[in-house]
């Protein structure tokens, strides 16, 4: 095939009403993200160089790869990757964080059994390239363990998208994640080098795992237990309803007695659950699993 004719054909390569439904419902199915009609362009712009990288001849084609190709688990890491937005920065709406350091921590801490070391339990879910993750380290170190020298903390960091998971293991960041760490933070837990690159330093990259789970994967949640705080901060709003009270819901089953539930600032869980107690703090709210 001559080259302006190869080109010519991928211009040529676009996503039908058909397709995209169909696309769109088994990415939903797969992950319990859920892209609306005005989304489309965005799903097509971010799968076409794919198709065409793959050499395939349509939508429909790369869904059946998908589905019955021997390196469909590799495809759909690469097709979460592409599909995955991936918006984040250290201290992402401090107010939730002031209240995590000031009243929920503190609070979890002192329920728990005096009997020997105190290990408290968090889960940043969705936590794409770390920002939160090592938020909370941070947090930790500078205001927590010094109030309670006995403490442990185990922070675990899940996301679908395993390229975020690189980043956030590597622990070096770009101004944009900075724009909101105060000074002394940086000055304490980071490294900087030409002016440019922020890493972090190991002692707190060392309080952080790092893992790939789905959400929407049974298995992969029953194996997440026993947290005390959980952060699904920005997750759910990319989800359907069904799949909001399908993730929650595994959420909750993941959680210690007493522990609590953050969201998005801008989110809630009315209509979703009944199941946890809402908790109000100053400009903010959170969830407790009584």
């Amino acid at each position: 095939m001559l080259i302006g004719q190869k080109n010519k054909d991928m211009w040529n390569l676009t996503l039908s009403d058909e397709e995209f439904f169909e696309l769109r419902n088994f990415i939903s199915q797969l992950t319990g993200i859920f892209f609306p009609d005005s989304k489309r362009y965005f799903v097509e712009s971010r799968v076409r160089p794919r198709i065409e990288f793959l050499g395939l001849k349509s939508f429909t084609d790369y869904l059946m790869y998908l589905k019955f190709s021997p390196l469909r688990k590799e495809e759909l890491e690469i097709l979460f990757r592409l599909i995955t937005i991936n918006e984040t920065y250290f201290f992402r709406d401090e107010l939730q964080f002031k209240v995590i350091e000031e009243a929920i921590l503190p609070e979890i801490i002192e329920s728990k059994p005096r009997n020997g070391f105190r290990t408290l339990r968090i889960w940043s879910a969705g936590c794409s390239t770390g920002e939160e993750a090592y938020t909370i380290a941070m947090i930790f170190l500078e205001k927590i363990k010094p109030r309670f020298p006995d403490l442990k903390v185990e922070i675990i960091g899940t996301d679908i998208n395993t390229a975020v998971l690189e980043i956030a293991k590597r622990g070096i960041y770009k101004q944009y994640s900075m724009r909101y760490v105060p000074e002394d933070y940086i000055r304490k837990y980071f490294k900087i080098l030409n002016g440019e690159e922020f890493h972090l330093v190991e002692e707190v990259k060392k309080l952080v795992r790092f893992t790939q789970v789905n959400l929407m994967d049974k298995f992969q949640m029953v194996m997440m237990r026993n947290f005390d705080l959980v952060l699904l901060r920005n997750v759910l709003i990319y989800f359907d309803e069904n799949a909001r009270r399908e993730v929650v819901s595994m959420v909750y089953d993941s959680m210690n007695r007493g522990g609590y539930l953050v969201v998005g600032y801008s989110e809630t869980l009315r209509n979703l659950t009944k199941a946890f107690k809402v908790v109000y703090f100053d400009k903010t709210v959170a969830y407790k699993k009584e």
